[in-house]
């Protein structure tokens, strides 16, 4: 059985030294997405392409249909409301409960309490047991397997297809990855709850949390030398390159891939952004543990270091209006274009647009690899 609040602990510090050594990727997926090969940022952090949420973002997110994580007909991580949707043996954790010591996940789920991995195996295969108890009052609970990377069959073959979760590794000797609650939002959560997304563990509390910086704002990121308070709303990762002194880090927010993100308050949030960055070089794919890459309009909406504010095509127009704009912030712009800020309007081909004050936001054509300028 695996220490929760210990093992959380130690990945908010892992985060802090993401490898800064990544290559461009140079060329976009067939649905005309960003670019699906990681782009190192600011020297530092990786992102992903987000290509491959095009048909995907704005899918059923909490049905969880009938089935588990990636195996088998359990209900195990499925959302629910009451133990009896949960079947036998299996009781239903709620938002509004303390089952996982500080909160419980949005939406519920359905698990299973236990004291070894051995049990929750048995009901999913892959499934591990997480203690999120105390060390003198232990409470394992059974979270569901997955696999990094892009599922190999439906999307609710993973983490039952909820974006309210992420698939991550919580191994420290091994390769150990489960399907971890994650709330978007305070809707997600329900009346009187709020959403802590300040970790990988995103579950829904009777107590709001501390106000934060928000995306973007620079930071100092936690190592295992020097370790130092979250001042974001949501996680700090570190900008800067390995053995690089001044440690330099920027707010992101922690989000399942391929899904809506940097959802706002109220009772019906839009989304800010689409979740796309990457931050480890491991394989990476659909409800896999990321950040969010924020809303644009204009390369000066973009907050982090390398970010220039990529035009969704026009083959992507349902997922720029389901986003509310009309790109997304990221590092490569290749097979569309740059939306650049002022009167400085549009460049020439293959040149860089103005960025003049005021004024609406031109069309700069930013050329791929050997000179050669994309089209939109």
């Amino acid at each position: 059985m695996i220490k929760a609040r210990t093992w959380f602990t130690l990945f908010i510090v892992s985060l802090a030294t993401v490898a800064a050594t990544a290559s461009c990727g140079s060329s976009d997926e067939a649905t005309g997405g960003p670019s699906a090969g990681a782009s190192g940022v600011a020297g530092g952090s990786i992102i992903a392409g987000a290509g491959r949420a095009v048909g995907r973002a704005g899918a059923s997110s909490v049905s969880g249909g009938g089935g588990g994580g990636n195996v088998g007909s359990s209900t195990l991580g499925i959302a629910c409301t009451a133990d009896t949707q949960c079947g036998e043996g299996m009781v239903c954790a709620k938002a509004n409960g303390t089952a996982f010591g500080d909160g419980g996940p949005s939406h519920g789920m359905c698990t299973m309490s236990c004291a070894s991995n051995i049990e929750c195996d048995a009901i999913s295969a892959g499934a591990l047991c997480l203690d999120f108890g105390t060390t003198a009052d232990p409470q394992g609970y059974c979270l569901d397997g997955c696999v990094q990377g892009d599922p190999a069959g439906d999307l609710s073959t993973k983490c039952a297809g909820r974006s309210d979760f992420v698939c991550m590794d919580v191994g420290q000797d091994s390769v150990q990855t489960v399907c971890v609650p994650h709330c978007r939002s305070d809707a997600e959560c329900g009346s009187g709850l709020f959403c802590d997304k300040t970790s990988p563990l995103g579950l829904c509390s009777k107590t709001k949390p501390p106000a934060g910086d928000p995306v973007g704002t620079p930071c100092t990121p936690s190592t295992s030398t020097n370790p130092v308070p979250n001042t974001c709303e949501g996680y700090c990762i570190r900008t800067s390159a390995d053995n690089v002194t001044p440690v330099t880090g920027a707010c992101v927010e922690l989000c399942a891939d391929g899904f809506e993100c940097m959802y706002g308050s109220g009772s019906a949030p839009k989304p800010g952004g689409l979740c796309g960055g990457q931050l480890t070089s491991a394989d990476f794919g659909a409800l896999d543990l990321g950040y969010c890459l924020p809303n644009c309009s204009c390369t000066g909406d973009c907050k982090l270091d390398g970010d220039l504010c990529r035009k969704w095509p026009a083959a992507d127009a349902d997922l720029a209006s389901l986003l509310g704009a009309p790109g997304v912030c990221f590092p490569v712009v290749s097979q569309s274009v740059e939306l650049t800020c002022g009167e400085g309007g549009a460049g020439g081909a293959g040149g860089a647009g103005g960025d003049g004050a005021g004024g609406a936001g031109g069309d700069a054509v930013i050329p791929e690899a050997g000179g050669a300028s994309g089209s939109n």
